[in-house]
């Protein structure tokens, strides 16, 4: 997998730095995305996620696993929700999880309704993982008006693919702005969402590591 990752990115280097070469596009960026999700079966990351929401501000780093369909684990291993944890089942829908601190001892199943399951924004971990935010970028490009610039810029000191796209609805994706960080082989290294101006996520990915073998047993919270 990982030279099939190397392979890809030194194709489309060549392919972006030709002088026949089309400029690189909104789409073209989502297609080589899915191309990449299409060979991972499963990934496990340190998933950096801080929200804000009004004055409320939640700032946690996750061990974060992912399995196809949509199986996803998530551990706060630090941040103001250490030690909670959280397993989604995509076949029942619900998440089974335990909270952090003196309330570890309680494990509860919950439907994705539950407020004890979504952060501050009123998000859940159904919409953490990777082919979420592929098919959720590829709904907001579709929207009437949305401006959308695609550049080569700076981030974490690395050289890097930026996705902008702004002014589509807020009431529908909770954010009106968004800057999304590619590597040049195409994988999705963070992202920043606005809220009429002000950052109101910012998410990374560390420690990535694909097609694990990763087995649905390792992934219940227990």
């Amino acid at each position: 997998m990982r030279y099939f990752l190397i392979l890809s990115a030194m194709l489309l280097s060549l392919a972006l730095f030709s002088e026949d070469s089309p400029a690189m596009t909104a789409d073209s960026m989502m297609s080589m995305f899915s191309v990449n999700l299409d060979t991972i079966k499963d990934y496990t990351c340190v998933l950096h996620d801080f929200v804000k929401k009004g004055k409320k501000v939640s700032d946690n780093y996750w061990d974060y696993m992912f399995m196809k369909p949509k199986y996803i684990r998530m551990e706060s291993f630090k941040g103001d929700r250490e030690g909670s944890k959280a397993f989604f089942d995509c076949v029942t829908k619900k998440v089974t999880g335990r909270q952090g601190g003196i309330l570890s001892a309680v494990k509860l199943t919950l439907d994705l309704s539950n407020a004890l399951v979504k952060n501050i924004r009123g998000t859940t971990i159904a919409e953490s993982d990777w082919p979420y935010i592929l098919d959720r970028t590829k709904r907001i490009l579709l929207e009437e008006g949305a401006v959308i610039a695609v550049s080569r810029t700076k981030y974490k000191m690395r050289d890097v693919w930026m996705l902008y796209i702004k002014n589509f609805p807020l009431e529908k994706y909770n954010f009106d702005e968004t800057r999304m960080f590619f590597d040049d082989g195409m994988m999705l290294l963070g992202i920043y969402n606005y809220e009429k101006g002000e950052l109101i996520q910012d998410v990374s990915y560390a420690e990535v590591k694909l097609n694990t073998g990763m087995v649905l047993d390792s992934m219940y919270v227990k």
